[in-house]
């Protein structure tokens, strides 16, 4: 019996420590009246202005407020308190991996009044030791890849150096494949290798499963991180899938590599009456998102088609 509730106590204790991670985004921030005391018990809301979903929370003893693992994208906070008018700040940009922390200085104003902040006036404070490289989606879709494989988006962060299609490489001097890799927080690494499990080259190089850079809202590498990421001394790297919002989105895509658009080799001369050997590939496919039902559900669907090279 004694075995049974000491067990249960460290899931416990496993599950609060889980609670800390932060794969996606963060808001938090301290509420305080003109005269500096803190303000506790003040409702605080944060609405995700793709899809109106609301995050609701209630500052504590401290006046301290917190919205861990939340979508990323850009948010509305409002803080009601007692005896003070709304205060509101607008576009703030919760960033995967990062922490926003919002100083609230609630005023005496009159009470029907609301107060109006743009978050881009804020200092946007740091409240941990985590060095953090995130690439937005567009730049992600945007940067020129190798058979548009996600894994090559290391090579852009401080202190990778080596090869970086598949995930070989090392991390701040670091052994090579010394890094942890996730997907929205879970585990997304190849038990033998320790490399990326998707996109990774199966039978015949062909992977067994591919990831649509069109499906990656957020790509981030995080070093000097908390004790929760732990698990490799490399560091994480972790990628945000998108999310449907209330407004119908969509692209469709084609990317075609061949031996035509490519110079001349000065290694190379094949000889008279010969061409170049064939070198293509193509990658095309589509995504679309939306909501299923405005400011409740929503859908995102992703597919990427093509053909290896021959």
């Amino acid at each position: 019996m004694k075995r049974l509730v000491l067990a249960i106590l460290v899931l416990l204790s496993l599950g609060v420590a889980a609670n800390a991670q932060t794969f996606r985004g963060a808001i938090n921030g301290t509420v305080t009246d003109p005269s500096g005391s803190v303000v506790p018990n003040a409702a605080v809301k944060a609405t995700e202005i793709a899809t109106g979903i609301d995050h609701n929370g209630v500052t504590t003893s401290e006046g301290q407020f917190s919205f861990q693992d939340i979508p990323l994208g850009f948010y509305k906070v409002s803080v009601t308190a007692s005896g003070f008018p709304v205060y509101a700040v607008d576009r703030v940009e919760v960033v995967a991996g990062s922490i926003y922390t919002l100083q609230v200085k609630l005023t005496l104003q009159q009470q029907s009044a609301t107060v109006e902040v743009s978050a881009a006036a804020l200092t946007l404070d740091t409240t941990t030791q985590t060095q953090n490289m995130t690439i937005a989606s567009d730049v992600v879709q945007d940067v020129p890849l190798n058979g548009r494989d996600f894994t090559q988006l290391v090579a852009t962060a401080p202190g990778y150096g080596g090869y970086s299609v598949g995930g070989f490489g090392s991390l701040n001097g670091t052994r090579p494949n010394q890094m942890n890799w996730q997907i929205d927080g879970v585990d997304n690494n190849d038990f033998w290798h320790n490399i990326p499990a998707v996109n990774q080259g199966g039978v015949s190089g062909i992977a067994g499963v591919v990831l649509p850079i069109d499906s990656i809202e957020e790509f981030s590498s995080q070093t000097q991180s908390g004790a929760e990421a732990g698990r490799n001394a490399g560091g994480t790297v972790n990628l945000v899938t998108k999310s449907g919002g209330n407004t119908l989105h969509g692209s469709l895509y084609y990317y075609n590599r061949n031996e035509f658009y490519s110079a001349k080799s000065p290694f190379f001369t094949p000889a008279p009456g010969t061409k170049a050997p064939p070198l293509r590939n193509q990658n095309y496919g589509f995504q679309v998102n939306g909501p299923i039902r405005k400011d409740k559900a929503f859908y995102l669907v992703s597919r990427m088609l093509g053909s290896p090279p021959p």
